[in-house]
């Protein structure tokens, strides 16, 4: 009987405890137990890029007020999309010039005379000069596409990891809503301050009306010192 009552007290201690937490604190003291425990398996389901700590102990300093903004998926979809038409038009137009510079060559094989010979390589310079030049435009629009690319794929999963949601993302409406943490760890060389970014996603079920179960994921870890001088 007096097991009984202990565990019961017990676990409403837990209760209490849990209840004056705030979220983000909740999400934090997850993590570091994850850490403790070097579980990575679950430091990657609540990071978005893990960082391993060796720490005796930990305490939260200060937490900013949330930052709530629109959902950005739609527009990195979008701009995805245009990108991708910049690099298919920029391939076209890379092509067309080698087609082009190709045509002057032969020309300038089958000429005999010394003065269309003369003219025919002005053009062949100017034609490889323009060629280069898109060539260099198209290096670029796929750096640009795939930076984007990767920047959707970020965002979904990310998504995916605050709400377990993966289908049809780009459908649904709502916030993101951002914390800036500042963690104090105390490792075996002393105290070291860090910023935990911290965002939840709640997705508006379009067919219901109603926010989709949603929790805190960490985005960023950096020490802090870095994070203000935009490391």
């Amino acid at each position: 009987m007096k097991k009984t009552l202990l565990l019961v007290a017990l676990m409403i201690l837990i209760m209490i405890t849990t209840s004056c937490q705030k979220p983000e604190e909740i999400t934090l003291s997850k993590y570091f137990q994850a850490m403790k425990a070097k579980d990575r398996d679950t430091m990657a389901a609540m990071a978005a890029e893990p960082m391993a700590l060796e720490f005796k102990s930990w305490s939260m300093v200060s937490s900013d007020e949330p930052v709530s903004e629109d959902l950005i998926l739609q527009q990195l979809i979008a701009g995805m999309t245009d990108l991708k038409k910049k690099k298919d038009t920029q391939i076209g137009v890379v092509k067309d010039k080698k087609d082009a510079l190709d045509i002057l060559k032969t020309n300038l094989e089958e000429t005999r005379g010394r003065r269309q010979k003369a003219e025919l390589q002005k053009q062949i310079e100017a034609g490889e000069a323009e060629l280069a030049m898109e060539t260099q435009n198209y290096k670029q629009a796929q750096v640009e596409y795939t930076q984007m690319k990767n920047q959707v794929e970020i965002e979904k999963k990310m998504v995916t990891m605050s709400t377990s949601i993966e289908q049809n993302q780009e459908l649904m409406t709502g916030k993101a809503v951002t914390i800036k943490t500042i963690v104090r760890v105390t490792t075996a060389s002393g105290d070291k301050d860090y910023v935990f970014l911290l965002r939840k996603y709640e997705l508006i079920n379009p067919l219901t009306n109603k926010v989709a179960p949603n929790r805190f994921i960490i985005l960023k870890i950096q020490p802090k010192e870095d994070f203000e001088q935009g490391k």
